[in-house]
């Protein structure tokens, strides 16, 4: 097991897990409200108007669980993914930032094969497909697929730095495979699925460090629980 993996075993998982602002009962936090904002101003999710994630949480799996895969609604394929970009954050915004219009135009095939794939149970294949889109990348595709298989978590930079102390984990999608094995063991210490472990892994790691490094983010923090993991997983060099 290795160094990261072995201080991250030690974090007060039932605290972290019910603190995720993404999965939160609380008012949108201003990231979600921004991503919202910018993909209603090019004239998608028209109407919609959450009140909190959870709201937008809800939204997708209502939609995703009575999507037909056999009908191929290329405009429903569409209003799941614009939610699903919407509900994470600013750092969705991409696909969206030229004048009126998607970035990404194609006819949907690629996004609908992600899903099929996907709901074969086969992850790797379906984050490739996405991967295609223009604006997407393995940050967006492992969100995608984390809805549409309740099964797959995400992988995004916090967690790349957290499990291994470097973005290594994105550079290609086999490497989702890789994360895989990698979050296992805390999945067995915790007794929980790996998408409740990447919910508590993504909060410890928003209220300690940055995005882009495991650095903190403000001083004080000495006295917050969990300090002494987040400080020793500072020290550590990449794996």
């Amino acid at each position: 097991m290795c160094r990261h993996i072995q201080l991250l075993s030690d974090i007060d998982f039932d605290f972290w897990k019910d603190r995720n602002p993404y999965f939160s009962d609380s008012d949108l936090n201003l990231s979600m409200k921004g991503g919202l904002t910018l993909i209603q101003d090019r004239n998608f999710l028209r109407g919609f108007n959450p009140r909190t994630a959870a709201d937008i949480v809800d939204a997708i799996e209502t939609r995703i669980e009575a999507f037909d895969i056999e009908t191929a609604d290329y405009n429903e394929l569409a209003c799941i993914s614009d939610l699903i970009q919407a509900w994470g954050g600013m750092a969705g915004r991409a696909p969206y930032v030229k004048k009126k219009e998607r970035r990404f135009r194609y006819d949907w095939k690629d996004y609908y094969d992600g899903v099929k794939n996907a709901r074969d149970d086969k992850p790797v294949q379906a984050i490739s497909l996405w991967l295609k889109i223009d604006g997407i990348g393995m940050s967006f595709a492992s969100k995608h697929l984390r809805f549409w298989t309740k099964k797959y978590p995400v992988l995004d930079t916090r967690i790349s730095l957290l499990l291994c102390g470097s973005k290594k984990l994105l550079n290609e999608p086999d490497c989702y495979d890789d994360f895989l094995k990698i979050i296992k063991p805390l999945t067995v210490k915790f007794s929980a699925d790996s998408l409740e472990v990447e919910k508590a892994l993504y909060a410890f790691s928003q209220h300690f460090f940055g995005n882009d490094k495991l650095a903190f983010t403000a001083d004080g923090l000495h006295t917050e629980i969990n300090y002494d993991i987040a400080e020793a997983l500072t020290k550590l060099p990449p794996e």
